[in-house]
């Protein structure tokens, strides 16, 4: 056999070496018939030598091709490399498969379609047909798709299919009878083999049991209160290279931990098109794939979506699997495939029956217990033997929970039992332990809160130490967290019956609100009562205090003692004590005490503790500071670590608004005194210093709250005055002056001035308001008001020395808050000024300088020097001159004012008509009957140098009246005393020589120039009592006119009492007093109407028998000095005598 094989093995290859012949080579053979050389001949034996060695040798393969076939098919190797079951029949499935060939032959060899058989164990498990396939050399590709596997033996399926499933590999055997076409040279010789036997025991690696099972998602939102149903997601490893599509509605049952009697927890169904379509090697399900985690699940994995009902039948594996759920460990779980049903493809089911998968259940990514949020925490006061090693706390907790039931299946708390450490601001504070519980809505659905209220016990620490630090730090910081690590207990019911979940981790860090340093503390109502001990030096105080606690602690402290201190500079000044009990919002407290603070050696307390007295009476708050100094457990080491020393800074309010402690404020006297400062002195804003001191009264009288007898025995004030708009006057500031104060009198407070005392101008807008002031208070009727007004920001306010028990209060910037009302001085209106004398001093070509003095009343309180003020006279609208008073000082209170004053008479050229009506007014009332006359006396702006008073000056108009001579001169109320006649010349009967006795009350000499006047004579003429005459009538006609043609001017001397202007006759000059210059010997005559009428008849008569009243009327030209005027003039009573 060997050698023929090696005979046709050179024969092949010699073949494959020879070129074959073309079919046109013996057209090179030439008509000629050559002759055959004798190679040739040789050469045609050898080849038919070959051709009947060729023949032999196909002959002889062909005898054993079959036998060669069936070595070639034996050398083959087989492997599956995919195999994929689809579309389960009763007795038959659809087969994907993929064969890896390995041929040894060099022969290329075609196999036609043939039936394979699957053996396992020695039985048949069924049959496909396998396409024609064509193998070469090497190795070999096939797919047999969509071929159709009958079952033979349902028995062997079973289990080949069991085996499949449960083990790591899987031999089993391929056999066949195969047609098998062998070609060669190049297809050119073709040999066939028919029943080529095919006997392959095959080995593939099986699903080992689906071993490789991670869940990824337990879904529980659609249970119900009866029900809790699961929706799991698990990727399953396919290990093998078989493929199932479908494997068919899977049936599950879940066991924790492991297959028992009382394990079982849920029951799972897969969805009736559940395969296993990913094979070892291929990508894994997209969704497995995208899971992150420590198994590298990139390939192989398949997705298994499980749906079923967790069972509450068996309470302790059902508790216990869920305490691992929550308790942030993988629960271990077998699942395992249901008997007698384990699939709804009855192909599978045998096979797939108990099956047992372990896996682990992911855990909750929730814990039970999230956040916990305290509500409140009540600290039991101390147990007295104990207070060291245990304290007791209430909680009321509302707890985050997570519900692992979902979001449809309500789980409720009834019991949780704890045991954890607790730790506070970085410090353990010892071991927190369950002593009951209170859970007041224990129902928990998908992520709710649960309110729980616990009495535990806290195993102190450091002997409490810690805690104290704890406490401490709760109530100075604003957050203190809190947190407990350790384990609970909870029994809950739900649709799984009874829970009961033992040992579930617990560590949860709260952030508590602490106290924030009592950031709100409110002192309502404090009082002194007044019932001190001057020898103690100390007042009892009693406060009612409002603290408002933000944190969730309620604190049982009892009674502290503490330190009552001013915060800046630190100055304690008395102690409180009371009991204190906090709870979370706003507590209220009574704390009673004393206030003593340290005096100095003259007895005065310090500028803290006045400034806080005086901070309080202006209605400001004031800063102070308590300090706790002891507790009322003193053995307890928790509360003295937490609590000594402890300082609470708060707001101690001032008094309620509206309080005036100074008020009723009125003026009995207001001095003011305007001057010009001097260039030295002088501010920006004014040139004119105003300087006040007054002397008032008020009712001074402290907030109910403080009733101790105290005494003002002086003080100062800085002060802003402003008008009744508020607008600002000014400031007043005064050195430190004596008072009166009487408690018991309704607290009636006075003070004067003892001294003047500037006011200060700090902006234009003070000098204006001033001076609108000042033009008010001259000039308005009625009352003004003048506020008195402090701003405690500026310092400003009273600043009284108060001597108390405690000491004596250097109290400061107490509010002033006044609105006294000022009399007005109306112009001077009422009473009107009165002129009470006028002398002429001298008389100018222009102008006459008058020296006068008048009174006025001024109705106001106020007393003023307003210097030198020049004002103008007016009469009947027009302008007589200036009156120059240097010291304008006026009284105050209605007491009258005498002032002196020169009154320059200029009047304009335009005026002159006016100004004899003036003057004749003035001398004889001629255009008044007699009457003063009516002037006004008025301001300008040119009336003072002060800029202050310039304003008032310019609206100020005084309105007066200008006596007569008669009125300011009673005793020679006219110029002309009386008349002598002499009698006339025969030759002028009508001319009476007339000698006028003159007189002039003036300082300045007086010149009649010339003389115009009717003489009318009395008519009833009669003696008084007095024995004076008096004439009741005058005649209506004139009886002489006294104008002489050429008159002789007559001088009258200054302040002359009487003298005459002529005298007639021997020695007449012996027998009157003649005037400087008179005529002595002749006199200027009256022209006498005629001698035959009544009045010439009555007048002979009557100055012969004892003198003769006449009116006398007409003009007298004058020059008063060197002025120069002209008078219209009005006498009544002339006495008219005649010369003896």
């Amino acid at each position: 056999m060997g050698d023929h094989e090696d005979e046709l093995d050179l024969d092949e290859r010699l073949a494959a070496q020879q070129p074959l012949l073309g079919l046109h080579d013996g057209d090179s053979i030439t008509r000629k018939r050559p002759v055959t050389p004798w190679y040739r001949r040789r050469l045609a034996t050898v080849a038919g030598v070959v051709v009947l060695l060729c023949g032999l040798s196909y002959f002889i393969v062909s005898s054993q091709i079959a036998r060669i076939a069936a070595n070639a098919i034996e050398d083959t190797a087989m492997h599956i490399e995919r195999m994929d079951l689809s579309r389960p029949q009763a007795a038959s499935v659809t087969l994907n498969l993929s064969l890896s060939l390995t041929a040894a032959s060099p022969f290329p060899a075609t196999v036609e379609a043939a039936t394979f058989r699957i053996k396992y164990e020695g039985l048949d498990v069924g049959s496909f047909l396998a396409p024609e396939m064509t193998i070469t050399h090497g190795t070999n590709a096939q797919l047999f798709p969509n071929s159709t596997l009958h079952i033979q033996s349902k028995e062997a399926w079973d289990q080949f299919a069991g085996d499949m499933m449960r083990r790591p590999q899987v031999r089993y055997e391929i056999v066949s009878f195969l047609t098998i076409h062998v070609r060669l040279l190049g297809g050119l010789v073709t040999f066939s083999a028919s029943n080529v036997p095919l006997n392959k025991c095959m080995t593939f690696s099986g699903m080992d049991g689906l071993k490789d099972m991670q869940i990824a998602l337990v879904d529980m939102r659609n249970s119900s209160r009866e029900q809790v149903l699961a929706t799991i997601k698990t990727c399953i490893r396919n290990p093998s290279r078989t493929t199932i599509r479908p494997v068919g509605a899977l049936c599950l049952e879940a066991h924790y931990p492991k297959r028992g009697k009382h394990t079982l927890v849920a029951h799972l169904t897969t969805s009736t098109d559940t395969g296993l379509p990913v094979a070892d090697g291929q990508p894994s399900h997209p969704y497995c794939a995208s899971l992150q985690g420590s198994t590298d699940m990139s390939q192989g994995y398949n997705l298994l979506e499980l749906q079923g009902e967790m069972l509450g039948t068996n309470s302790d594996a059902i508790s216990g699997l869920i305490t691992k759920y929550l308790s942030n460990v993988s629960a271990e779980l077998t699942v395992v495939t249901c008997a007698p049903q384990a699939t709804s493809v009855e192909l599978y089911n045998q096979a797939m029956k108990n099956l047992t998968i372990e896996s682990a259940l992911p855990p909750q990514k929730d814990p039970l217990v999230g956040d916990m949020f305290f509500r409140g925490i009540s600290l039991h006061a101390p147990e007295e033997g104990r207070e060291n090693d245990v304290v007791r706390l209430d909680t009321a907790v509302l707890v985050e929970a997570t519900s692992p039931l979902g979001p449809n299946s309500a789980l409720t708390i009834t019991d949780v039992r704890m045991n954890v450490s607790l730790t506070g601001a970085d410090v353990v504070l010892g071991t927190l332990s369950t002593v009951s519980v209170d859970i007041i809505d224990g129902k928990l659905v998908d992520r709710s809160n649960i309110s729980v209220e616990c009495q535990t016990k806290l195993a102190l620490a450091e002997k409490g130490n810690a805690f104290g630090r704890f406490v401490r730090a709760s109530v100075v910081k604003e957050k203190v967290p809190l947190t407990l690590a350790g384990s609970m207990d909870v029994v809950c019911h739900g649709a799984l019956g009874t829970l009961k979940l033992s040992g579930l981790p617990l560590r949860t860090t709260a952030l508590l609100a602490g106290m924030n340093d009592f950031q709100e503390v409110t002192v309502k109502s404090f009082s002194l009562p007044g019932t001190g001990s001057a020898a103690e030096h100390e007042e009892p105080i009693q406060t009612q205090i409002e603290i408002r606690n933000p944190s969730v602690f309620t604190v049982s402290i009892g009674t502290l003692a503490m330190d009552l201190s001013v915060n800046a500079p630190r100055e304690k000044f008395g102690a409180l004590s009371g009991t204190m009990n906090l709870a979370p919002g706003m507590n209220n407290l009574e704390m009673n005490g004393h206030l003593k603070p340290i005096q100095d050696a003259t007895g005065q307390v310090s500028d803290a503790v006045g400034g806080f007295f005086s901070r309080y009476l202006e209605g400001n708050s004031s800063q102070v500071v308590v300090t706790i100094t002891g507790t009322q457990y003193a053995n307890c080491v928790w509360m003295q670590e937490a609590l000594v020393g402890l300082t609470i800074g708060t707001s101690f309010p001032g008094v309620g608004k509206g309080f005036q402690m100074i008020n009723d404020i009125k003026m009995n006297q207001l001095d003011v005194i305007l001057e010009e400062a001097p260039p030295g002195e002088r501010g920006p804003m004014t040139n004119t210093r105003m300087l006040v001191r007054t002397d008032m009264k008020a009712k001074v009288k402290m907030p109910a709250s403080i009733n101790m007898p105290l005494q003002i025995s002086n003080l100062s004030v800085a002060l802003t005055l402003e008008n009744e708009t508020g607008h600002h006057l000014g400031s007043l500031v005064s050195a430190r002056e004596t008072c009166e104060f009487n408690q018991t009198d309704d607290g009636a407070f006075r003070l004067n001035m003892s001294q003047f005392y500037p006011i200060g101008f700090h902006t234009h807008e003070d000098v204006s308001g001033m001076s609108g002031f000042i033009e008010g208070l001259l000039t308005k009727n009625g009352s003004i008001m003048l506020q008195l007004a402090s701003d405690t920001n500026a310092n400003e306010g009273a600043f009284p020395d108060v001597d108390t028990r405690m000491g004596m209060l250097a109290l400061s910037a107490i509010p002033i808050k006044g609105k006294p009302l000022i009399p007005a001085m109306d112009s001077f209106r009422h009473p009107p000024v009165k002129v009470l004398s006028v002398d002429i001093q001298q008389g100018s070509p222009s102008s006459m300088v008058m020296t006068m003095e008048f009174s006025l009343q001024n109705p106001s309180i106020v007393q003023t020097k307003l210097g030198s003020l020049v004002l103008d006279v007016f009469s009947d609208g027009a302008r007589m001159g200036s009156a120059k008073i240097s010291n304008f000082n006026l009284n105050c209170c209605s007491k009258p004012t005498v002032l002196q004053g020169s009154f320059k008479y200029s009047p304009r050229a335009s005026d002159l008509a006016t100004a004899e009506r003036f003057l004749s007014n003035f001398v004889c009332g001629y255009f008044t009957h007699g009457a003063s006359q009516e002037i006004a006396i008025k301001g300008s702006a040119e009336s003072t140098s002060l800029d202050l008073l310039q304003p008032a000056m310019k609206v100020l108009s005084i309105p007066s009246k200008l006596p007569t001579l008669g009125e300011l001169f009673p005793a020679t109320p006219t110029l002309v005393t009386s008349s002598l006649l002499y009698i006339p010349s025969l030759f002028h009967l009508t001319r009476i020589p007339t000698a006028l006795e003159l007189r002039n009350p003036f300082s300045e000499s007086i010149t009649v120039t010339g003389v115009d006047l009717e003489l009318y004579p009395c008519e009833d003429q009669v003696s008084g009592d007095d024995g004076k005459l008096v004439c009741n009538k005058y005649f209506d006609k004139s009886l002489a006119r006294f104008a002489p043609v050429v008159f002789q001017s007559i001088f009258i001397p200054a302040t002359s009492k009487g003298c005459f202007s002529c005298c007639q006759g021997l020695h007449c000059n012996d027998h009157v007093p003649l005037c400087p210059r008179a005529s002595v010997g002749e006199c200027m005559s009256a022209e006498v109407q005629s001698f035959l009428s009544p009045e010439a008849i009555a007048t002979i008569i009557h100055s012969l028998t004892g003198g003769l009243l006449m009116r006398v009327n007409g003009t007298i030209g004058a020059s008063i000095g060197d002025y120069a005027t002209r008078l219209f003039y009005q006498q009544d009573g002339l006495l008219v005598t005649m010369a003896k």
